[in-house]
């Protein structure tokens, strides 16, 4: 599941192996929530996308075509037109996007700094904390994306919600709950490690 880097701090995490594809399969669902902010790249430009915490979470290179997203804190990064078109949703506001993404989401099963091989070829970096992401096609609801990728704590517990999209989930589960850590708390303890 995972190896030594170079770095003796950060671990290799294999997003393929049994044990990881498992983890997804049993995984909560998540919706992104999120208003966000989108512009056209210029072919070449280079994104580093830092996260709340100052952690650098990874560096792409635009190609024509790409769009750079901001999330409300501010973490930008690049995607694909085809992937942002299938992810959000264009507002009133010219450049602004409502997020429709969904994602099975699992807790770092680490629980050291982590580095994995994002979709888009790039290392990309998380730390104990982070949650490792898959997106979810409600097309495919049995099918387990290859699309893989590590999301800040505080960046997916600002922009994720739980969702009852899936038929096994339960929308009253977080029933009870008052203040956002208390959410926070909840959502963490119910994701797989």
């Amino acid at each position: 599941m995972s190896d030594e880097s170079p770095d003796s701090d950060v671990i290799i995490l294999d997003l393929s192996s049994e044990e990881i594809n498992e983890a997804f399969a049993n995984a909560p669902l998540y919706l992104k929530k999120a208003i966000v902010k989108a512009r056209t790249a210029t072919p070449g430009q280079q994104v580093k996308t830092i996260l709340a915490n100052g952690t650098e979470e990874t560096v792409n290179s635009a190609q024509e075509g790409d769009i750079i997203v901001t999330n409300p804190g501010g973490e930008e990064y690049i995607l694909k037109f085809e992937k942002f078109s299938a992810r959000y949703e264009a507002l009133d506001d010219q450049g602004t996007f409502r997020a429709k993404g969904v994602i099975r989401a699992i807790t770092n099963p680490i629980g050291k700094s982590i580095s994995v091989k994002a979709p888009w070829g790039e290392e990309q970096f998380g730390d104990a904390e982070c949650i490792v992401a898959a997106t979810y096609d409600p097309l495919r609801p049995d099918e387990v994306s290859t699309d893989r990728y590590i999301i800040g704590k505080e960046e997916f517990l600002a922009t994720y919600e739980l969702t009852d999209k899936d038929p096994d989930s339960d929308p009253n589960k977080l029933g009870g709950l008052t203040t956002p850590s208390q959410v926070a708390d909840e959502l963490l303890a119910e994701m797989p490690q």
